[in-house]
């Protein structure tokens, strides 16, 4: 795998692990999928940099196809619950972030204690979802409404802290609202109001943010550059 752009692992191509190589790739990452299937792996090779099938317990295997290179992996095999263990464990060991997929929370314990840093529910995280927070990683949360519209929570960027909502002017220029903002009161806890134009976004603040998806793309890659 060459450098440049982000770069993901995906072990595992069912239904959750194909949306997410899928939306992984068309966001613009260099993605590696690895299955054991080759049909899985024939349907996505046009879309990703490199899709290969083997056994992902093999680490010679995983190190000759740049495994090793990769930014984050994320273990989303569902039919063999101690195959997905036992590979999150090797690539901790390698020194790789790793995401990995559970379906029940007996699993996700288990799956955190051998070293997974973050874990997905498939009934609850989708892959183009996934995709999304791993490709703008101040990204809290995403939620695809219906009609073409996104809902997204973010932590603010540099260039956001200390400017007023009217400074930035995100409707003008993203043709984005900012929903509500959440903040941390001086006694702990957390409140959730609409902004006013003259608020200041400061350190710690969530961002709701509500538009196309086009628009939420163009300000996150907008954002990512400063």
């Amino acid at each position: 795998m060459s450098g440049g752009s982000q770069r993901f692992a995906v072990i595992g191509l069912g239904n959750f692990g194909f949306s997410l190589a899928s939306s992984l790739a068309r966001l613009g990452a260099e993605v590696l999928a690895v299955d054991s299937d080759q049909k899985k792996i024939d349907e996505l090779s046009e879309k990703v940099a490199l899709a290969v099938a083997f056994d992902c317990t093999d680490e010679q295997l995983l190190r000759a196809n740049g495994i090793d290179k990769v930014d984050v992996a994320v273990v989303a095999i569902g039919s063999d619950f101690g195959t997905s263990v036992l590979v999150t464990r090797m690539m901790r060991d390698m020194g790789i972030e790793v995401h990995a997929r559970a379906t029940t929370d007996r699993e996700s314990r288990i799956l955190r204690a051998v070293g997974a840093n973050h874990i997905y529910m498939p009934e609850r995280d989708h892959g183009d979802r996934v995709a999304r927070m791993l490709i703008h990683r101040n990204v809290e949360a995403y939620v695809p409404l219906a009609g073409g519209i996104d809902f997204v929570q973010v932590k603010p960027i540099p260039g956001m802290l200390g400017r007023t909502i009217r400074d930035m002017d995100i409707r003008a220029v993203f043709g984005l609202n900012i929903a509500y903002i959440g903040r941390v009161s001086k006694d702990g806890v957390r409140t959730y109001r609409i902004p006013s134009p003259d608020d200041v976004v400061e350190m710690g603040d969530d961002i709701f943010l509500l538009g196309t998806q086009e628009n939420i793309e163009n300000f996150l890659r907008s954002a990512e550059k400063d």
